[in-house]
């Protein structure tokens, strides 16, 4: 498998779009009335997907997991169980902590942050098992 800066870029490519999939179920199929309601956005039957936003959201999730794939070689994530604990603990710290911003200081509401927060512990763990996988560490580590 080709490698970029270490990893498995397919299994990073892979992780990515399972991901950017993650987001769409939450906020787009499961989530959709909770998150336009609590965003204020009233539903427009007859608007379209913008492709370029599409797009700009694939980019964030293709860098979330290269640096997340970076940060667990860098802590010696070797297998299954490591990756996700160090995972969940990646998200606790530094995702929860800087999204938590929002409801603090913004005024945004609690059960977005709730929301956000759902999705990226999901994503965290998603990538990070998909990553492990494709790399071929899926020892019970």
């Amino acid at each position: 498998m080709p490698r970029i800066l270490g990893l498995n870029a397919v299994g990073v490519l892979v992780s990515a779009i399972a991901f950017f999939l993650i987001g769409f179920v939450f906020y787009g199929l499961i989530f959709q009335d909770l998150w336009m309601g609590a965003m204020g956005i009233e539903p427009d039957p007859e608007a379209g997907v913008d492709p370029v936003e599409l797009g700009k959201g694939f980019i964030l999730s293709l860098t979330t997991a290269v640096f997340l794939g970076l940060a667990l070689k860098k802590m010696g994530a070797n297998g299954m169980m490591s990756a996700l604990k160090k995972s969940a603990f990646l998200w606790l710290g530094f995702a929860v902590t800087t999204l938590a911003y929002g409801p603090l200081y913004s005024g945004y509401p609690l059960i977005l942050f709730v929301l956000d927060s759902a999705h990226l512990f999901t994503g965290f763990l998603a990538m990070a098992a998909i990553q492990t996988l494709m790399d071929g560490k899926d020892s019970a580590s």
